[in-house]
């Protein structure tokens, strides 16, 4: 049998994550989406004390623009993505 050269990388899928009050990134896991933020806004907050909770359940959620109009949803955002990112982030 011949040794076949094709890397067997096994590729995790990408989930939507909300880390602290106002930030949503697309990562693998919490800990790859708290240093994700941490990395997007070059600023120092204290890994530990970012919560972070899973939003896979809640593709359906709607986003709006400054007036109140529906932009899309968490799921219309990320579709197609397939690489860890930022998404959005509010005040």
């Amino acid at each position: 049998m011949k040794n076949s050269n094709k890397s067997t990388l096994t590729t995790q899928p990408l989930k939507p994550f909300q880390v602290g009050d106002n930030d949503i990134v697309l990562a693998i896991d919490e800990d790859s989406a708290k240093q994700l933020l941490i990395d997007y806004c070059g600023c120092d907050i204290e890994f530990e004390e970012l919560g972070v909770e899973d939003l896979s359940s809640r593709l359906d959620m709607p986003f709006k623009d400054e007036e109140g109009n529906q932009i899309g949803t968490l799921g219309s955002w990320i579709e197609g993505k397939t690489e860890p990112e930022y998404i959005v982030g509010w005040e």
